[in-house]
């Protein structure tokens, strides 16, 4: 499930050259992600909302040194993960798990086919959808970083805290949980395991 947008390379050298509508841009595509990100920590979600949005405006406000980035979607997790642990510090707290709801992932694809198959993929996109919803808040998490921010496993590790091993089996139970939707999506409808193989296979 993985997004097909402008690169995010391309669009931090837009904003160093103060395009505003590249700004806009990477805010609509990363603004969701970087808030649960955030929820990670706090458990407020007005407190993760605007250290999210802190982290938009002085983005904005130091473009002229955003060449000096050499990984753009880790130094937008790294800077939400700081002010996080500044927040707790002064609020004098641990940081906490959030369970609240978030926004359905932004699940997409591509592909030629018939208007039934298209019928298809819109009502399988929507299942899953809401199985990565009900996933629990750390899979979730993990998962989006990987598969929709492009993350390594270690990368995701280092920024949650969470060990290597502990990161791949969160992806692991992601794709299994997904992939066992796909099948019984399928199964009502008497699909061939094959078919039902290159769908999952298609929207993750």
């Amino acid at each position: 499930m993985a997004q097909d947008h402008t690169s995010i390379q391309t669009l931090f050298a837009r904003i160093q050259r103060g395009e505003k509508q590249a700004f806009d841009q990477l805010y609509l595509l990363h603004f969701d992600n970087l808030k649960q990100f955030a929820q990670h920590y706090v458990k407020r979600e007005e407190a993760a909302d605007e250290l999210v949005s802190e982290l938009f405006v002085q983005v904005w406000l130091r473009k002229a040194s955003l060449h000096e980035i050499n990984h753009p979607i880790r130094y937008l997790y790294q800077s939400v993960k700081n002010g996080c642990l500044s927040y707790l510090k002064k609020e004098n707290r641990h940081a906490r798990v959030s369970l609240d709801e978030v926004e359905p992932a932004n699940l997409q694809l591509a592909v030629t086919a018939s208007p039934e198959q298209l019928l298809e993929y819109k009502e399988l996109l929507t299942l899953l959808e809401e199985a990565v919803d009900l996933m629990p808040d750390q899979r979730r998490t993990v998962f989006r970083m990987v598969k929709e921010d492009r993350l390594k496993c270690r990368e995701v590790a280092e920024l949650l805290g969470l060990s290597v091993r502990t990161v791949e089996n969160q992806v692991y139970r992601a794709v299994r949980q997904l992939n066992n939707v796909v099948e019984r999506y399928f199964d009502a409808g008497n699909a061939d395991q094959g078919r039902a193989n290159r769908f999952f296979f298609l929207v993750i």
